[in-house]
């Protein structure tokens, strides 16, 4: 009996160890999952978020590229499907089951508690309100964080890596731009300013104060023709009366965002209209061929940075010899994006 007492005994210590010891542990992994931090996002709200973050959804492109060029691309875990329909541009790693919505403006809020995000990272654009209102249900956060904005791409970077554990990469990856950004500004500092059309995707579509292509246009030292202009939209008259130096446009109305390039003829034909439309045939870029194409996937790449770099090595590559755009664009896909080179995004392509 006393044997048989001693083995009860000692079991029960052993059990009691045993279970003592899972009980710490599931403190201190308790403890690990509780960790949060509070960050400031791109509409000035302070979020209180897991730290690090290790399952996101995502609405917008440039915010996914951002995320993936901090090396946190395999933290995603749901798409909108402007995201999901350039599969090749996230190396298909993103199935039909992970679309959680057309754009965050039309988010299935029930699907995406399906995919458990810790929190939805999206733009500040439209419904990012609504999109609280509905997750703080689940428990998900949302984080408003504006990518496609050129002038935001330090601060940006820095809260994506700060968001993730990623300090360390988001740091290099700004310092790599905006070195490039900074020997565009030092080499045009007294150089007379060249003036540009910008058009994005059709007629009369530009770059003006406030929107999403101003900076990118401003950053390029060039001299846009309606920087003064109250809306995008302008008139074909207006157009041709400013009588730019220079033309670039972005994509066509039919183009979305796309890691392949467009065809040579494809890029022909966007030309060709672009000419040909009525009265530009006087137009000083038209009359001496001063036009670049830039598919829509270029320009965006690194919040719009890749745009700035090519518009401004088209307008002045006598002052920009170090400046080699395809070069920058090739470690912008391979070094941030982990995407083979591909060549044919420019037209004609800037080295």
């Amino acid at each position: 009996m006393n044997m048989k007492k001693s083995i009860t005994i000692i079991l029960v210590l052993f059990l009691g160890m045993l279970l003592g010891g899972c009980g710490s542990d599931s403190a201190e992994i308790k403890e690990v999952q509780q960790k949060t931090i509070i960050v400031k996002d791109s509409v000035g709200r302070e979020v209180e978020l897991p730290y690090p973050l290790e399952r996101v959804a995502v609405c917008n492109v440039y915010n996914a590229e951002l995320i993936t060029a901090v090396g946190a691309m395999d933290k995603i875990v749901g798409v909108d499907n402007y995201i999901f329909k350039d599969q090749s541009g996230f190396k298909n790693r993103f199935t039909k089951a992970q679309v959680f919505g057309i754009s965050q403006n039309a988010m299935n809020y029930e699907k995406l508690a399906e995919l458990a995000p810790q929190a939805v990272i999206i733009t500040g654009e439209g419904t990012w309100r609504d999109a609280q209102d509905m997750l703080d249900r689940f428990g998900i956060k949302v984080i408003v964080i504006n990518s496609y904005y050129t002038d935001q791409f330090g601060a940006n970077c820095r809260l994506i890596g700060r968001i993730f554990g990623r300090e360390a990469e988001a740091e290099e990856l700004v310092a790599y731009f905006t070195d490039k950004l900074t020997y565009i500004q030092t080499q045009l500092k007294d150089v007379p300013r060249k003036s540009l059309y910008f058009e994005y995707r059709m007629l009369g579509k530009t770059a003006v104060p406030g929107d999403y292509f101003y900076k990118m246009v401003e950053y390029s030292g060039a001299d846009n023709i309606f920087a003064d202009a109250k809306g995008a939209q302008v008139d074909q008259e207006a157009i041709i009366e400013k009588n730019p130096q220079y033309i670039v446009k972005v994509a066509d109305a039919n183009a979305y965002s796309s890691y392949e390039p467009p065809t040579i003829e494809q890029k022909e034909a966007i030309k060709q209209e672009l000419v040909s439309r009525s009265g530009w045939a006087g137009i000083d870029a038209v009359r001496n061929d001063r036009i670049l194409l830039l598919s829509h996937y270029l320009h965006g790449g690194a919040s719009k940075l890749m745009g700035t770099i090519y518009i401004a090595k088209f307008l002045y590559p006598e002052y920009l010899p170090e400046l080699h755009p395809e070069e920058v664009f090739k470690t912008w896909l391979e070094k941030y994006q982990q995407l083979k080179y591909i060549k044919g995004h420019s037209y004609p392509e800037l080295y």
